[in-house]
């Protein structure tokens, strides 16, 4: 029996071309935020009336549970990224504004932006870094999660996931140079290492080249 073709924007089953619209993900992703954002108590009822509201063109009300504050997690933290991450600079305001409306508590923003020292015009890499810095235990927590997010490659699956080698070498600069326990010269050295493999598969990073390497020691403390 051969396997339905996945290629491209529509899938063969027995036959029949399925046509999938190009504003799906936009649409989940809306999805996904306002479902974070309500906390329902029966998903499956919430999605039902989301989506048929939406069918029928009616506008559905989003109030966010107030008995919930939400912390931050991985996913969020991706749909932020999916957000925001090609305007490549945020304001400061702006991300406030995304924050609290997914009902996440305000200090856990406020220590990120202080522990990153950013300013009213922040770049979005750093941002993430420091969002991954703060879920992470140490700098290799935080780069597998910071990869995991920024996956540039649909066929590398957890627990595997790839960045470009520039976009390692920003964040893991970006995360070393403010950790005390990290020289210049192993930063040095664990570029000079990771470049050596992104040259031989295809300019990427993946987490498997570093997450259990004894090799490579990315942090003293891990």
């Amino acid at each position: 029996m051969s396997r339905p073709n996945s290629s491209g924007s529509g899938c063969s089953h027995t036959g029949m071309s399925v046509h999938i619209p190009q504003e799906l993900p936009d649409f989940l992703l809306q999805f996904t935020k306002d479902a974070i954002r309500a906390q329902p108590e029966d998903i499956i009822d919430y999605s039902t009336a989301y989506f048929t509201a939406m069918v029928k063109g009616q506008p559905f009300s989003v109030k966010p549970n107030p008995e919930t504050k939400l912390e931050l997690t991985n996913e969020i933290l991706g749909i932020l990224h999916s957000q925001l991450s090609e305007r490549g600079t945020v304001r400061k305001l702006e991300i406030g504004l995304i924050w609290n409306s997914l009902n996440m508590p305000e200090n856990t923003l406020n220590h990120i932006l202080s522990m990153g020292k950013f300013g009213e015009e922040i770049e979005w890499n750093k941002f993430l870094a420091s969002c991954c810095s703060y879920l992470g235990k140490n700098v290799k927590d935080a780069l597998t999660q910071a990869c995991y997010i920024m996956n540039c490659d649909s066929n590398c699956k957890p627990p595997d996931a790839c960045v470009s080698f520039e976009t390692f070498r920003f964040l893991y600069t970006y995360l070393a140079v403010g950790n005390e326990n990290i020289s210049q010269s192993q930063i040095d050295r664990v570029l000079r290492y990771l470049q050596k493999r992104a040259i031989s598969n295809n300019g990427v990073v993946k987490v498997s080249d570093f997450i259990n390497n004894r090799k490579l020691l990315l942090d003293p403390t891990n």
